[in-house]
């Protein structure tokens, strides 16, 4: 009888310890997380001088603190056609930040607090190794899923995904499944292992609802550091989306994919490449879409027909020096227009 109940006891006991460590750990760690705010310009149709009209959306997402000097990882999708971008601190501390590097495919980004000081009073989060983390392992996400700051969600990772059609032999991209909870506004907050360490950061779902069926996916930890921490800095400053089969027959491209520009930041490379975004809200093939922009054809000699050929167009405009001149291929209103940019 004494065996029969001191098991229950044990497992009490056990799961009290495991609760305190979470919680503990979740004190630690809360000061490094960010919510961040960030305003896009987008085309709102045409005016009547044929000149486009453009308003200001917002769009919020999570990040995480990764230096003193005011380094912050988020996800892409969160600030890739970004103007103005505002992160905000759990102590209620606000600072405005720029983009430094993205790259939607592994869906990943460095911004920078705007401030020539250290922060004080904040976490520094760890980097962690991904490579090291176990199926079955429990994590933790912390977030601001639909606008509620500073949430924990927890739970394990489920598997692991690395899509051959995303990667090449040079840039492989590795996404970490979790069944934590992960909703709209989690995007771009850390993932973190049981000793509080950054092990991959808060991408998309997978859901036939819109909401949370339990496959969260986040970006892990290795590629983060590779793409954004070890390679030079790259940011085009636009949304886009490549048009392959069914909708590249539709566009009438005259090659097989290209890249339909969505929307462009005044401040990124696209502009410089005088690239248009969309201004057509359209359903296309099943995929909703911002039409009217320029269709991306080719970039540095590369076409822009695969997420093979993106990545290396990345790494060929990483590597080309200042004052290094690229020719720019783009489709406008059905007309093929060409484009020599110089690199600063």
């Amino acid at each position: 009888m004494k065996n029969i109940i001191s098991f229950p006891i044990i497992l009490l006991l056990v799961c009290s310890v495991y609760s305190q460590n979470l919680s503990t750990l979740y004190k630690k760690v809360n000061s490094s997380i960010v919510v961040i705010k960030s305003q896009q310009l987008v085309v709102d149709g045409i005016r009547k001088d044929n000149k486009t009209k453009v308003k200001t959306t917002d769009n919020q997402g999570s990040g995480v603190l990764i230096s003193k000097d005011g380094l912050i990882w988020t996800a892409s999708h969160v600030v890739h056609s970004s103007e103005k971008i505002v992160v905000k601190f759990n102590d209620g501390d606000v600072y405005d930040a720029t983009v430094l590097s993205t790259n939607p495919i592994a869906d990943v980004a460095l911004i920078k607090i705007e401030a020539d000081f250290e922060l004080k009073n904040k976490h520094v989060a760890i980097v962690g190794d991904s490579d090291k983390t176990q199926i079955g392992e429990d994590i933790f996400v912390i977030g601001a899923p639909l606008g509620i700051e500073q949430t924990l969600t927890k739970g394990i990772i489920s598997g692991r995904m690395s899509p051959k059609a995303l990667s090449d032999d040079f840039f492989p991209v590795e996404f970490l499944q979790t069944d934590a909870a992960i909703n709209p506004g989690n995007s771009g907050g850390p993932m973190f292992n049981m000793n509080g360490e950054v092990i991959g950061i808060a991408s998309f779902i997978l859901s036939q609802t819109g909401g949370f069926n339990g496959l969260g996916f986040g970006a892990s930890s290795k590629i983060a550091r590779k793409v954004l921490m070890e390679q030079g800095n790259f940011w085009t400053g636009m949304q886009s989306i490549l048009l392959t089969d069914e909708l590249a027959n539709t566009f009438n491209l005259p090659q097989k994919a290209g890249l339909l520009v969505l929307s462009v930041s005044s401040k990124g490379l696209a502009n410089k490449m005088d690239l248009k975004g969309g201004f057509i809200k359209a359903t296309i093939a099943g995929k909703q879409l911002i039409i009217g922009g320029d269709v991306i054809l080719s970039i540095a000699g590369i076409q822009t027909d695969s997420p093979e050929n993106l990545n290396q167009i990345r790494q060929k405009l990483i590597m080309l020096k200042k004052g290094d001149s690229y020719i720019v291929k783009y489709l406008r209103a059905g007309k093929v227009l060409i484009k020599a940019v110089l690199k600063e």
